[in-house]
C-alpha cells in the first residue's frame, strides 16, 4: 500500500495548535463560568499567532466567531491538555497538565492522529458545533464521513440541501486537511461571522484513506464516548488502540502511539473538596477515594442545610445540562452518582465542576478540588471541615 505523509495543510493545522497551546500555556487564560468559552480578548491575540486566521471578527466576538480556535479549545480540553481550574477572585483559568508534556513529545504523525482520535473519542460533537444552523451529532458526523469515504478523489461533489446542515464538521474536517472546501459567498449580503455557506467539497487522497478507516473501523458509535456516557456508560474499555488501523499509511516507525488511554482505575488519598454557593457561603468537605458522588452529595446537602427533595446532577467539565455529567439514582438518564467514585474521576487539584440541585429552580454550586491527600489512610466517614456563610 502506498506511504503518506502529512502534506502542507495538515502541517499547516499541526502549527497553529502548537501555537494555541503554546498560549495557554504560558498565559492565564480566562474561560466563563456558564459556557466554558475563553474570553474574547484572549481569542483576539490568539488568531494573530495563527496561519490560518479569521477574517472579520471583532476584538469583542465572542468564540464561536472563530471556528478554528473553538475546535481547538475542545479537542485542548476533552483531550485533557488542559483542565478548568480555579483561582483568586473566583476566576476560571484553563491549567496544563501533565498530558500536554506527553502530547509535545509525540512526532508530528502521531499528535497529527491523537488530535484526530481526541475528535473522535472524545469530544462532544454537539458542543463544537458553532453554527447556530447546524445539526451535528454522532450521527450526522456518522452520515457525512460514510458519504464522503466513498467519493471520488478530487472531484467536486454536488452539495445539496441535506449537506448544509453538516456544515460544521465539514469545516472541521477540512481544517484537518482531509477535504478541500470552498464557501459559497452570497454577492452584497454582509458575511455573518457564526454561518459557513457550504460551496464545493473535494476530498483528497490521503484523506480518503483516513475516512475510509474512520468509517469501516472506527465506527463512531461505538468510540465516541459522550455518545456512549449519554446511553448510561461511562468506564469505557477499548480492545484495540485507536490508532492501530492508521500505522499502515505511515512508514514503518512513524505511528507507534497516541496519549494514553487507560482503564478507570481508583486513585486513592484524601480528597477535599471546597463546596461554594457564592464568595461568602461555602464549605470545605473530605472524603476517600473510594467515596461516592453520591455521598458528595450528601454531604453538600447537610452543609448547606438542604432538604434532599429534589433531582440534581453534577456537571464534570462545569456547563450546565452538558453529557459529562453524573445523575440523581433517581433520574431516567446516567451514568448515575452511586456509580462514580471519587478516586475514580481523574480529578486534578484547583479543578472544578459544577453541582446542580433542583432542576426547576436550581441551585448552582462550584465544587472545587481544594487539595488531594496521596495517603493510604481513611476516613471512617466523610467530613465537613470548615464553613463559612452556612
Amino acid at each position: 500500500m502506498k506511504k503518506f505523509e502529512l502534506d502542507k495543510r495538515m502541517k499547516s493545522f499541526l502549527k497553529d495548535f502548537n501555537s494555541f497551546i503554546e498560549y495557554l500555556a504560558f498565559n492565564e487564560v480566562t474561560v466563563g463560568k456558564t459556557n466554558n468559552f475563553i474570553s474574547p480578548k484572549f481569542l483576539f491575540e490568539i488568531n494573530e499567532v495563527m496561519e490560518i486566521k479569521q477574517e472579520g471578527i471583532k476584538p469583542t466576538s465572542t468564540q464561536v466567531a472563530y471556528p478554528l480556535i473553538h475546535l481547538f479549545h475542545n479537542l485542548s480540553v476533552s483531550g485533557r491538555l488542559f483542565v478548568r481550574k480555579s483561582i483568586n477572585g473566583g476566576k476560571i483559568i484553563l491549567k496544563a497538565t501533565d498530558r500536554l508534556k506527553l502530547f509535545n513529545d509525540l512526532s508530528e504523525v502521531e499528535k497529527y492522529i491523537t488530535l484526530i482520535e481526541i475528535l473522535w473519542v472524545d469530544c462532544d460533537f454537539e458542543k463544537i458545533r458553532y453554527q447556530t444552523h447546524d445539526f451535528i451529532d454522532v450521527n450526522y458526523t456518522m452520515r457525512i464521513v460514510e458519504n464522503l469515504s466513498v467519493s471520488p478523489v478530487n472531484q467536486n461533489m454536488h452539495v445539496d440541501k441535506n449537506l448544509i446542515p453538516l456544515s460544521t464538521i465539514i469545516l472541521y474536517l477540512s481544517y484537518f486537511g482531509l477535504i478541500d472546501v470552498k464557501e459559497n459567498e452570497l454577492e452584497g449580503k454582509e458575511k455573518n461571522e457564526r454561518v459557513f455557506l457550504l460551496g464545493e467539497i473535494k476530498v483528497i487522497t490521503m484523506g480518503l484513506e483516513i475516512l475510509k478507516i474512520l468509517d469501516q473501523r472506527r465506527n463512531i458509535e461505538n468510540w465516541n464516548l459522550p455518545y456512549l456516557r449519554e446511553l448510561g456508560e461511562w468506564n469505557v474499555e477499548f480492545i484495540e488502540e485507536f490508532y492501530v488501523p492508521f500505522k499502515k499509511l505511515f512508514k514503518d516507525g512513524e505511528l507507534n502511539k497516541t496519549l494514553p488511554r487507560k482503564a478507570v482505575e481508583l486513585k486513592n488519598g484524601i480528597y477535599t473538596f471546597k463546596v461554594s454557593l457564592n464568595k461568602n457561603m461555602w464549605a470545605k468537605i473530605r472524603f476517600n477515594g473510594n467515596h461516592t458522588l453520591l455521598d458528595l452529595h450528601n454531604y453538600i446537602q447537610e452543609a448547606f442545610s438542604l432538604d434532599n427533595d429534589n433531582m440534581y446532577s453534577f456537571f464534570m467539565d462545569g456547563v450546565a445540562w452538558s453529557k459529562n455529567k453524573f445523575t440523581s439514582p433517581y433520574d431516567d438518564e446516567g451514568p448515575h452518582v452511586d456509580e462514580a467514585k471519587i478516586g475514580e474521576l481523574g480529578l486534578d487539584e484547583k479543578q472544578s465542576f459544577l453541582y446542580l440541585f433542583n432542576y426547576s429552580n436550581p441551585w448552582r454550586f462550584e465544587v472545587e478540588v481544594d487539595d488531594i491527600e496521596e495517603t493510604e489512610l481513611r476516613l471512617l466517614r466523610p467530613q465537613i471541615v470548615e464553613a463559612k456563610g452556612n
